[in-house]
């Protein structure tokens, strides 16, 4: 499995509230974040991490430089300018056929459900993505899922508001696709952002989207989350 990391944004909540390194380079139990992510990923097997970062990150930007010299981690990265979510997925994506799992840097998971997750990407038929939501709603402007009667099929997002109907889901940032779904979402209108990304995917008519439930999934968006963050992972990891 290939896989696609977004590191190329702002980070801009962290840094106002005094955050000095740059987001993907918090330490997480003792490792970056970004490193702690691209071990994980190669734990659990990665023929290849693609990776999109900000030119304007520079501990980011030389941390990932020494590790792709100096260890045989299957590691490539390419700053880019972007202020479109969707663009840097694309970006990040644009050497891989075939399926592939993208997230956020900040992604915080259980690994064996990841583990799990994967191996649905990996079984998933032709015109089926394998989107991770989860219930845990932790976010100022989350985007809540709708999910069809038999919960077997994603039909409809919304960013921020109030949810749909029922118990709330809200996606958890990782996206189970192909270099063809990616081609499916841009046939009529470049998508504005990876939430309208997944939306039109969702609610069109050539892609099935299949949800992947996790228990508890969450983003590092602000200070006080980075020892959420270590909380949680020390108890379910």
């Amino acid at each position: 499995m290939e896989y696609a990391i977004l590191a190329a944004g702002q980070g801009s909540r962290l840094s106002r509230e005094g955050e000095k390194a740059s987001k993907p380079m918090i330490s997480i139990l003792g490792q970056p974040m970004i490193e702690r992510l691209i071990r994980l990923l190669t734990d659990c097997g990665a023929e290849r991490i693609h990776i999109v970062t900000n030119p304007a990150m520079v501990d980011l930007n030389n941390h990932l430089a020494d590790l792709c010299a100096n260890t045989d981690l299957p590691v490539s990265f390419r700053p880019i300018i972007a202020d479109n979510s969707f663009y840097s997925l694309s970006e990040a994506a644009r050497d891989i056929k075939g399926k592939f799992i993208a997230m956020t840097v900040d992604a915080i998971f259980p690994t064996s459900e990841f583990r799990e997750y994967i191996r649905a990407v990996e079984a998933m038929p032709d015109g089926t993505a394998v989107i991770a939501l989860t219930r845990y709603v932790d976010d100022e402007s989350p985007l809540y899922a709708r999910l069809s009667d038999d919960e077997g099929e994603v039909i409809d997002y919304r960013y921020g508001g109030e949810p749909f109907e029922g118990t709330p889901i809200v996606s958890a940032g990782i996206y189970g696709i192909t270099d063809r779904i990616m081609e499916i979402a841009q046939e009529n209108q470049y998508p504005a952002s990876t939430s309208d990304f997944q939306r039109i995917l969702a609610v069109g008519d050539k892609v099935r989207v299949v949800p992947f439930v996790m228990s508890k999934a969450f983003d590092v968006d602000h200070v006080s989350d980075r020892l959420a963050a270590e909380e949680f992972l020390a108890k379910v990891n």
